[in-house]
């Protein structure tokens, strides 16, 4: 996924970087971004000459999001169901709470696990700065119109 914004603090080679509002964020009800306008941090894994104030694409790696999601949920909810499965073999006579201690003492254990993995990755899950947009160019994309069924080309 690609989206632009601007850079407002270099340390380093970590960017932090304001987002411009795209298509999607005018339909989106979550108005808590559009409101606070955070930055976010953006890794310029290819050391390209960039300054405060440039606009910058950045893409956020389908891979670092899919890793971040097993890590952060789907780990700790194989556990959850991993540690509700033992509590019922270790406990077969008791009710439901030992197996269900179990399985929460899981998802803890797997949410702990799996943010302490992402802590040590971090600077690969973040969104990379692919180039810098020249001032006066238009954002990509946005004079090509999509073609629509019963449209010339």
């Amino acid at each position: 996924m690609m989206e632009l914004g601007t850079v407002t603090e270099i340390k380093d080679r970590l960017l932090s970087v304001q987002l411009e509002e795209n298509e999607g964020c005018a339909a989106c009800s979550n108005s808590s971004c559009k409101d606070k306008r955070q930055s976010i941090k953006v890794y310029n894994r290819d050391g390209l000459d960039i300054r405060e104030g440039d606009r910058v694409e950045v893409e956020v790696q389908g891979r670092a999001q899919l890793s971040g999601a097993f890590w952060v949920l789907g780990m700790p909810l194989a556990l959850l169901v991993g540690g509700y499965v033992a509590g019922r073999s270790l406990f077969p006579g008791a009710d439901e709470g030992p197996a269900a201690l179990c399985g929460i003492a899981g998802l803890a254990i797997g949410m702990a696990v799996g943010v302490l993995i992402q802590k040590g990755k971090r600077i690969e899950s973040l969104p990379v700065a692919t180039r810098v947009i020249p001032p006066g160019e238009p954002a990509p994309n946005s004079g090509a119109q999509a073609t629509g069924a019963g449209q010339q080309p």
